[in-house]
């Protein structure tokens, strides 16, 4: 009797010990559940995908004549051979066509002062492509805060975080002209006869007549309270838009050119700007607003208490905007087409 006793006895403590263990399992596993149902907490810092930017040092390149720069130049202007496109790249900002895949990045931008300067926070890089009616530009902008203000044609764009080109078909580093565009797609641009330090002038009424413009944008404008990945952008300038306006002074050659398309192997002086402004976001993610309450006995505007209580993109007082570019000017100083890169036009 005593030996059936202890084998229940012990029978009902191999039970005792199989049930607390798939308790134990059991609690273990909604633990597991709960907390990847959880949703993510907003980072406090956005995800940055820096540029890798090489440091070259050419000991052998000699510096074109003309002003000394504050940064002593480290190699030449870079180049970029631009393919001719045998089917057009649709235009709708995204990069994703074939056009596109058949043809390299540039370098990953640095800074407008060259590689002794601190890299860029946020990668940039351009493509290019031609065709007898148009010079094709794509742009990738990684920016974990896309924002902009400036929505009317020439407004004084880089006043925004933006992207720029600038070009000089002849290379004599004189008449050239100059596109800016934000992620709204207000287009800045402008014709110079001669550069800023030899007093300009610059024509802010010349148009790119005929430029197509198209922007995609990986995430949300305007919204500090999410993280973003960039903007994406397609230019389209047709060879037609190359064409100084009236002038009854002396020319340098543009105006003989006659908005003519580049031949196979010609190379245009290029380059190109993205303008960063630091803002009170940067680093962080705004907490989203509280929902306004709506008291049904009150007369009250749900959507205007929305936005008022709205976070939004301010620049940071006193600080001068970051310029990143695709080869250096050695200088804080776009307008000096020497350091211009070359892009050469081939078949």
């Amino acid at each position: 009797m005593k030996i059936k006793v202890r084998r229940c006895e012990m029978a009902t403590l191999r039970a005792r010990v199989t049930l607390r263990a798939m308790m134990h399992a059991l609690l273990a596993a909604s633990m597991l559940v709960a907390q990847s149902s959880k949703p993510a907490s907003p980072p406090l810092a956005p995800p940055v995908e820096r540029p890798v930017v090489p440091v070259p040092d050419d000991k052998s390149f000699t510096p074109p004549p003309g002003d000394a720069t504050p940064q002593k130049p480290l190699f030449a202007p870079k180049s970029y051979e631009a393919r001719f496109a045998k089917e057009p790249p649709k235009l709708d900002g995204k990069l994703d066509d074939a056009a596109w895949a058949a043809v390299p990045w540039t370098d990953e931008f640095l800074d407008i002062q060259g590689p002794a300067l601190p890299a860029p926070r946020y990668r940039t890089r351009a493509k290019m492509l031609w065709d007898n009616n148009y010079f094709y530009i794509a742009a990738d902008i990684k920016d974990p805060h896309v924002w902009a203000t400036l929505k009317n044609h020439d407004d004084i764009v880089f006043r925004d975080n933006d992207f720029e080109v600038f070009i000089d078909p002849d290379g004599d580093t004189r008449e050239y002209y100059e596109l800016e565009v934000n992620v709204y797609g207000t287009i800045f641009d402008l014709f110079l006869y001669r550069r800023y330090k030899e007093d300009g002038p610059a024509e802010h009424g010349w148009n790119a007549e005929g430029l197509k413009t198209a922007i995609a944008v990986q995430g949300s404008v305007d919204d500090p309270t999410d993280t973003d990945t960039g903007w994406t952008l397609e230019w389209a300038i047709p060879w037609s838009a190359f064409k100084p306006p009236v002038w009854d002074k002396p020319g340098f050659g543009e105006k003989a050119r006659g908005a003519a398309a580049p031949k196979d192997g010609e190379s245009w002086r290029v380059n190109f700007s993205r303008v960063q402004w630091l803002h009170n976001w940067e680093g962080k993610v705004a907490p989203k607003p509280p929902e306004t309450p709506v008291n049904d006995h009150f007369k009250q505007d749900p959507t205007a208490a929305k936005e008022q209580a709205k976070p939004r993109y301010e620049k940071v007082a006193g600080k001068p905007e970051d310029n990143w570019v695709w080869t250096p000017q050695w200088q804080i100083d776009m307008h000096d087409p020497r350091w211009w890169g070359y892009v050469k036009f081939v078949r």
